[in-house]
């Protein structure tokens, strides 16, 4: 069973439009709403791939028991209120995200007493998304090395100051070009580089994602270059989180690297082409696993 963590989920809204200006009145014709955040939509794809998956994190009341009653999840009813974002689909991808809402005192150390109880019985655990106001920062790192001396291991997804405080964890890391840039203090102008750079700094996993370029990883000594199927076109909003539902997956399996890489960027490729996040096209991702390649390439730790 994969473990997902969601510490500031969100009601996902996505207009879809043949057009969008600025400035105009817009009539809406297909609207979608649903329960999200990053960490709950690993655990959908993860779902939709039979993968045994249980989704945990912070909430309101009703968001905890709506989640409940669709997929196998515990949410701690500890926030004012779920936040929404709105994702509007057009010639391109503009999303709009709510801020989060203040968790109340404490949430942490319940969520703590929740995943001490149900890790030890994990294949693997994913922390993805940002954290609502008034969570520590520190409490992703924590919850990984929660997982590490449980020998699971763990996955996290996350930015800025979560991120900076889960460097030294040992778990997987997997930040995206802006986060990684922010992360080193400087741009990437060599991503392989640059990603074995921050693993031996690290001490474990990184996995860079760079949309539409793939994926850049470095793990056990290695570093590999993943790239997508060319022309995959649609809606990007959840590709990084059936990637990271690939990653986990594999984990969990202990596969070889270059076989999770693959499988991570197949799936990514497959939520591009469905019209919300938290789904992926069981054809097209079929299909894109042929596509993928990866190759090891040679680096030069800067």
């Amino acid at each position: 069973m994969i473990i997902t963590v969601t510490l500031n989920p969100a009601i996902d809204v996505t207009y879809r439009l043949p057009r969008l200006r600025v400035g105009e009145v817009h009539r809406v014709a297909e609207v979608t709403s649903r329960l999200g955040g990053k960490g709950v939509n690993v655990a959908r794809v993860l779902h939709q791939l039979g993968e045994p998956t249980h989704a945990v994190g912070l909430a309101d009341h009703d968001f905890a028991e709506a989640l409940a009653r669709e997929l196998p999840a515990t949410f701690l009813p500890v926030l004012e209120e779920v936040r929404r974002t709105l994702v509007v689909v057009a010639e391109s991808t503009t999303s709009l995200w709510e801020p989060g809402r203040q968790a109340a005192a404490g949430a942490d150390l319940r969520l703590l007493d929740l995943l001490t109880d149900r890790i030890p019985a994990a294949t693997a655990v994913v922390v993805s998304g940002s954290l609502a106001p008034g969570v520590p920062t520190d409490l992703p790192a924590r919850i990984a090395r929660l997982a590490t001396a449980a020998g699971v291991p763990v996955l996290l997804d996350l930015d800025d100051a979560a991120l900076a405080a889960a460097v030294g964890t040992g778990a997987v890391l997997t930040p995206n070009e802006d986060e990684a840039a922010r992360l080193l203090g400087r741009p990437l102008d060599d991503p392989a580089a640059a990603v074995a750079a921050l693993a031996t700094r690290h001490g474990g996993p990184v996995v860079l994602t760079r949309g539409h370029h793939g994926l850049v990883a470095y793990a056990d000594g290695s570093c590999w270059e993943v790239t997508p199927p060319a022309g995959v076109t649609g809606n990007p909003t959840g590709a990084g989180d059936a990637a990271a539902a690939g990653l986990a997956r594999g984990l969990a399996n202990g596969r070889p690297w270059p076989e999770i890489l693959r499988d991570a960027a197949a799936l990514g490729a497959a939520a591009v082409v469905t019209p919300v996040a938290g789904e992926i096209d069981p054809d097209a991702y079929s299909s894109f696993l042929a596509d993928v390649r990866v190759s090891r390439i040679d680096h030069e730790e800067d």
